[in-house]
């Protein structure tokens, strides 16, 4: 492939490889980690006042290694960003893209977990165990989400060569049960690595009320109304590096920067909001058409890229009612605000290491997106994400009456499907579709002073996350350790790209695979072999498709037809790579995984302060939605005492049971529609000190009808039928709570964050 840059000189060239830190250094051995210390140097005499003492010298990275600094979005997609062409100005991400250099043949997993396994162990997902999103991890190898201990994280590496190491934002890499006080922590940054954590270790994250993790351990919600968690992310970000500084300026740090937006819920800022009014208009199908005609301009992609057509099914813009549109077209502006606000986010950090004096001897990875834009939208966009797998239906009335809570806390929402594909401008379909480039491609930013050949260039080598690790350590000269903690280690599936800083021309000859739930690809030295049907296609190469990625940029024609012994040879290819990375059994769709453990049955919290997942990574799956008998044992500090008693989920689907001035009260949230929201309150309040409140629930099923009474000894104090009931609480990572309800709430309460006026001796949750 050619390199979309003019030549450079020879000597130019040789002047940027020599100012590279070199792999081979002279000193200790870095191929077995820990490092060992030296041996004692010292003399040892019967007493200190004559006996000379050995200094310890701790471990240090080879002279010269730089800080690093890796940003992956989220969800963001190929082309959003003004960076690569997008129409959502991304000033900072621009700036970065003038000193450094652009990738645009750079490639992801397709989905976010298994993206984040590849990135964090420069090896491909199913070889490390995460061929699907984390939360549905099964027992086979290529699955079961545990990272294997020979597959030791870019992070570990680092750490054990004597770097500074530290991750702010989302970790979609922890497998289901392990995500409360319990642990195990193994999978979590901390376990993995990184020295310092702040963020959210689920696969999204409310915004505008988060739950937040130091660590391993959640923190108390700020006082009054927080800033957003992109702000809060970097607030600490720019905190840690201050600190580092302060304390060991000579001693080189490891920062992944991962934030959650552009993903679901989408929430901005609404003066951000505004300032995209009416921008995008003119839908979805002339956005794509106008990114793709500035990209060519400035020389993001070929000149003879194809556009490639709207996917059958996928609702045309002019197809939609003005109700659609009106609806279609907030999102759209909430999701821009959202990027617009996250590259603020970035700017600031930026800025920090600039002001500390870092940012120059610092290597700047920024990675567009874990995989495509997101379709997950539905024709118009989404109020609550979870809307259809809880039952729900939008109608044009609900649609127009949600418009306003589009980027606010009180809506959990995302685009339209439309929306998505058009952010991947020019390639076909979206995130989840692995054969397809719209979920495999995205862009890539590299800065570093004084290493890059042509700052502002455009490089065409193919990338791919499993790239970056032995990126990392090539440029801090440290090589790929054989063995960690006593493990052997496989090899890197990637190769590293450090080359392409100063020739980004030729490359080695590169295989990869691609596979999530069925839908696969395997890209081999410029062509794509692709089924969007991996179960009918595993026997023979008919059901496959094949693209000529060096004459066709964007995946738009299928030359099967053509090169029947090409799809041959690449289907014998895919089917070894298969094999060897352990994608078998094919997985299809978004299947939950296979029966266990008997799951338990009851749960006791014996406090106000207990909370434990209540979610799909949670301890009680598919136990939510359905029959149960809940026992508190409560105090009440008065007779007018409120607050929450046990809270599942938010108000976008969950239920509490709390008291209100001493009266106990149900609430069961199937959405945030009137209609599925039901309250039930008991007539009188309960007597100051010692209670006890019963709740009896019965369930006719996930979306089916309920009926909720509330109990004290054995009298009945309230009771009301529930229309419907959701199949899951929403969002990933609220909990079932105590004595309070963290995150976003199920209801309004009179008390901060639900705190009850008293105490919880227990709360004893049975299901039946």
């Amino acid at each position: 492939m050619s390199c979309m840059r003019r030549g450079i000189s020879a000597f130019a060239l040789a002047s940027i490889a020599l100012a590279m830190p070199q792999a081979a250094h002279a000193g200790p051995d870095r191929t077995v980690l820990p490092i060992a210390q030296p041996a004692f140097s010292g003399e040892i005499r019967d007493s200190m006042a004559v006996s000379t003492p050995s200094p310890y010298r701790p471990v240090r990275p080879p002279e010269g290694a730089p800080n690093m600094f890796l940003f992956m979005a989220d969800d963001v997609g190929f082309s959003m960003s003004s960076t690569f062409g997008g129409p959502v100005p991304t000033p900072n991400m621009d700036r970065l893209a003038r000193s450094g250099q652009r990738y645009n043949r750079f490639h992801t997993a397709g989905i976010c977990s298994p993206s984040r396994a590849a990135l964090l162990t420069g090896r491909n997902p199913h070889h490390v165990a995460s061929g699907h999103i984390v939360d549905l991890s099964v027992g086979y190898p290529g699955y079961d989400g545990h990272f294997p201990a020979s597959a030791a994280t870019i992070a570990q590496t680092l750490r054990l060569n004597g770097y500074n190491t530290a991750m702010f934002g989302k970790h979609h890499n922890i497998p289901p049960g392990e995500s409360s006080a319990a642990g195990p922590f193994d999978m979590w940054p901390t376990g993995l690595g990184f020295e310092y954590f702040f963020g959210f270790p689920h696969g999204e994250s409310d915004q505008v009320r988060p739950i937040v993790y130091r660590g391993t351990n959640p923190l108390a919600d700020p006082p009054g109304m927080p800033e957003l968690f992109d702000k809060r992310m970097a607030d600490d970000a720019m905190r840690w590096v201050r600190n580092h500084v302060a304390a060991d300026p000579d001693r080189p740090f490891f920062v992944y920067y991962s934030p959650g937006s552009t993903h679901a819920p989408h929430q901005a800022p609404a003066e951000l909001v505004a300032r995209f009014k009416g921008q995008f208009d003119q839908g979805w199908d002339k956005v794509r058409e106008e990114t793709w005609r500035r990209q060519i301009a400035q020389g993001i992609i070929p000149a003879d890229a194809r556009l490639t057509p709207r996917p059958e099914g996928m609702a045309a813009w002019s197809s939609l009612t003005p109700v659609e549109r009106d609806y279609a077209l907030r999102g759209m502006e909430v999701a821009a605000a959202m990027l617009a606000y996250q590259d603020e986010q970035l700017g600031r950090v930026l800025d920090e290491m600039e002001r500390t004096g870092v940012l120059d001897d610092t290597l700047v990875v920024v990675i567009q997106g874990d995989n495509g834009a997101s379709g997950d939208g539905d024709r118009a966009g989404v109020t609550d994400e979870m809307e259809f797998m809880n039952g729900v239906r939008a109608d044009e009335a609900w649609l127009a009456a949600s418009i306003d809570k589009l980027g606010s806390e009180y809506a959990h929402g995302s685009y339209a499907e439309g929306w998505g594909w058009a952010m991947n401008s020019p390639f076909p379909w979206y995130k989840s579709h692995a054969g397809m480039l719209g979920a495999l491609r995205d862009g890539m930013i590299v800065s570093w002073k004084g290493r890059i050949a042509e700052p502002g260039s455009v490089c065409e080598r193919f990338g791919h996350l499993v790239d970056i690790a032995p990126t990392l350590l090539d440029a801090a000269g440290i090589p790929a350790p054989k063995k960690v903690h006593g493990v052997e280690q496989m090899a890197f599936d990637g190769k590293s790209l450090l080359s392409s800083l100063s020739d980004c021309g030729g490359g080695a000859p590169r295989t990869q695979y691609f596979e999530v739930g069925g839908k696969a690809g395997l890209y081999s030295d410029g062509w794509l072999l692709s089924t969007e049907d991996l179960a009918a296609s595993l026997n023979g190469p008919e059901g496959w498709q094949l693209f000529h990625l060096d004459k066709d940029y964007s995946q738009s024609q299928d030359v099967a037809a053509k090169h029947p012994g090409r799809r041959r040879e690449l289907f014998a290819l895919w089917q070894q790579e298969a094999k060897r990375n352990n994608v078998l059994p094919v997985r299809v769709g978004f299947t939950p995984p296979s029966p266990g453990a008997q799951p338990r049955r009851q749960f006791d919290l014996w406090g106000k302060d207990v909370s434990m997942p209540a979610h799909p990574n949670g301890l009680m799956g598919h136990q939510l939605n359905g029959s149960f008998t809940l026992d508190a044992d409560i105090v009440l500090a008065g007779p007018a005492a409120s607050g929450v008693i046990a809270a599942l989920g938010s108000r976008f689907a969950g239920w509490s049971l709390f008291l209100e001035e001493g009266r106990p009260v149900f609430v069961y949230a199937r959405s945030t529609k009137p209609e599925d929201t039901v309250r039930i309150a008991a007539g009188n309040a309960l007597e100051s000190g010692a209670a006890r409140v019963s709740l009896r629930f019965v369930s006719q099923g996930p979306g089916r009808p309920g009926h909720a009474e509330i109990r004290s000894g054995d009298e009945t104090l309230a009771d009301g039928d529930i229309p419907g009931t959701f199949l899951l609480p929403l969002g990933v990572g609220e909990q079932l709570d105590a004595g309070r309800d963290l995150g976003v709430p199920v209801t309004d309460y009179a008390t901060p964050q639900g705190v009850i006026e008293g105490d919880i001796r227990r709360v004893s949750l049975q299901f039946d």
